[in-house]
């Protein structure tokens, strides 16, 4: 950083370089913008476990979304009960729901989704909560095994160096 000498302020040049670092960093923090055609997956409320598509912007809370491929009605969602994803499609806003399907057919968002790993986290824990009492043990046992390995191994290779 350059410091003035006579009155002990920063010089011009550092705050040049600040505001180009803020420019910086607000470009590479986020990148999933709330907007029109992106794709969420929702996780709360009545249709749990599904994908949709934001066709507009209520207010700062709340979004019209429409998933006529995965059985959502066009209905309004508060933003806290979506996650966002990074997969869009180009639609314009406040179209109708068959303009939706057929941009969602066309980008095959479907599969697109379920290669991602919200998707692949929403599966596991599915499968974790169907497990029963007798499955949950077998998968305890497991995780310990697993672990008593991995720390033997990690001991005997701190003896060893």
């Amino acid at each position: 950083a350059v410091v003035s000498t006579q009155s002990g302020h920063y010089g011009r040049e550092h705050y040049f370089k600040q505001s180009n670092l803020r420019a910086i960093f607000r470009k590479m923090l986020y990148q999933r913008f709330i907007e029109v055609g992106r794709v969420c997956y929702i996780r709360i409320g009545d249709h749990t476990g599904k994908i949709c598509t934001v066709v507009d912007l209520v207010d700062q809370k709340h979004l019209l979304v429409d998933g006529p491929t995965s059985g959502v009605p066009r209905c309004v969602l508060r933003l806290n009960q979506v996650s966002l994803t990074d997969l869009k499609i180009d639609i314009p806003r406040g179209c109708k729901s068959k303009k939706v399907r057929s941009e969602l057919t066309k980008e095959d968002i479907n599969a697109k989704f379920l290669a991602t790993s919200l998707s692949k986290k929403a599966e596991g824990k599915k499968s974790k909560a169907l497990l029963g009492d007798f499955g949950r043990f077998k998968l305890r046992v497991s995780k310990t095994t697993l672990n008593r390995k991995i720390r033997t191994l990690s001991r005997k290779l701190k003896k060893s160096s």
